[in-house]
């Protein structure tokens, strides 16, 4: 009997085991390539990715055979920022290009409910933003970079922009609608942590527990996926820089090649620029750090600019021309404090109390000035 047992034992799991394989039998059309990745995405915007697996491509054909026990999406591609997405799924998937542009390939899939779901909502989402206009648009702006056409550039980017502007409202508008209907499966909770999650201001301990809390909407299947723990993993870090919480120390070097930390500021209000040379929208937030900087004169205030410029001699140059005539930090090579401070871009401006306190944060222009007028009697 405890024989019979234990070879029913070893059947379910290895049913089990099977029931999580993914079958991928692919072609590869008109795209003139010799191997294929499959891999996990860790940069959708840029298309980097970890590989899982190859396949030599063999007559225009390649299959992969992997296990999907986490359901997630997948990259297919050539290489980085060449190729598409297919969501991993058990089951026999057929693929085959669906659309080759420049930088990417849209794959076909059949034989899959969630990659399914993921053709309709890009087909939708191709409407709503009329994508047609669009590319056209791009198509303009492209000819005439390639002229080095600066004016027409401008000119082409300031009247497309409400077009860009309503495609982006209209697909928002849809992907909060497709989340809502697919709150129990895992391409919902993909959906929400790819086109919404990183959106949405964390910058207070209060907005952290509320997302908290809508995630745990999200039916057990989708619980399951990586997506809640990346997601997770992301409000630690938004907690750990969010109004009331201690900045994190930053180390660096300043102007004259000497040790400097945020830390050697504490007692004082401290308005921490992140910036660089090259970042015209950063260097256009100066005049506006002046006017701050005399506005608080006498009153326990600075100003600590941080960049992470690779060339010290722009660095300096830039701050020279700008009259930035407040402390400055280069940061150190491969430094990790923008991933610290969750920075999705510069300029990124924060207002630091005499405790060392985040007191506000994403100050821009007149807000350098009004925000801390708050706080400084």
């Amino acid at each position: 009997m405890k024989i019979i047992n234990l070879i029913i034992g070893i059947a379910c799991l290895l049913g089990a085991c099977h029931s999580n394989r993914m079958r991928i039998e692919g072609e590869i059309g008109d795209i003139k390539e010799n191997k294929i990745y499959l891999g996990e995405i860790t940069n959708t915007y840029y298309g980097l990715f970890d590989p899982i697996d190859s396949a030599e491509i063999e007559e225009g054909k390649f299959t992969f055979t992997v296990d999907c026990a986490k359901k997630q999406m997948l990259f297919l591609g050539f290489r980085p920022g060449q190729g598409g997405m297919v969501f991993a799924e058990a089951g026999n998937l057929k693929v085959k290009p669906a659309t080759v542009k420049k930088g990417g390939v849209v794959w076909e899939v059949s034989g899959s409910v969630l990659n399914d779901k993921y053709r309709d909502f890009l087909k939708a989402c191709a409407v709503v933003r009329n994508d047609r206009l669009l590319d056209s648009l791009d198509a303009l702006f492209f000819t005439a970079r390639d002229r080095e056409d600066r004016e027409e550039m401008a000119r082409i980017k300031e009247e497309s922009m409400p077009y860009y502007e309503q495609a982006q409202m209209a697909e928002d508008q849809l992907v909060r609608q497709t989340v809502d209907g697919n709150m129990e499966n895992p391409f919902g909770i993909y959906l929400y942590y790819s086109k919404l999650f990183g959106r949405k201001d964390f910058s207070t301990k209060e907005n952290i527990g509320a997302e908290r809390e809508y995630q745990k909407n999200f039916g057990p299947e989708a619980q399951q996926t990586p997506y809640i723990a990346l997601m997770n993993a992301q409000l630690d870090r938004y907690a750990g820089c969010a109004i009331g919480a201690v900045a994190p120390e930053i180390t660096g070097r300043d102007t004259l090649g000497n040790p400097i930390k945020l830390s050697d500021f504490r007692g004082k209000y401290v308005i921490v620029d992140f910036w660089d040379s090259y970042c015209h929208w950063c260097r256009e937030e100066t005049p506006w750090l002046r006017k701050a900087l005399e506005a608080f004169k006498g009153k326990n205030f600075t100003i600590l600019g941080v960049s992470d410029d690779r060339k010290k001699e722009l660095w300096l140059a830039a701050i020279k021309e700008d009259h930035s005539n407040w402390d400055h930090l280069l940061l150190p090579p491969k430094t990790d404090i923008f991933t610290t401070y969750c920075i999705k871009g510069i300029p990124h401006l924060i207002l630091v109390g005499p405790d060392g306190k985040i007191l506000a944060k994403e100050m821009r222009h007149e807000e350098l000035t009004d925000v801390p007028a708050k706080f400084i009697k």
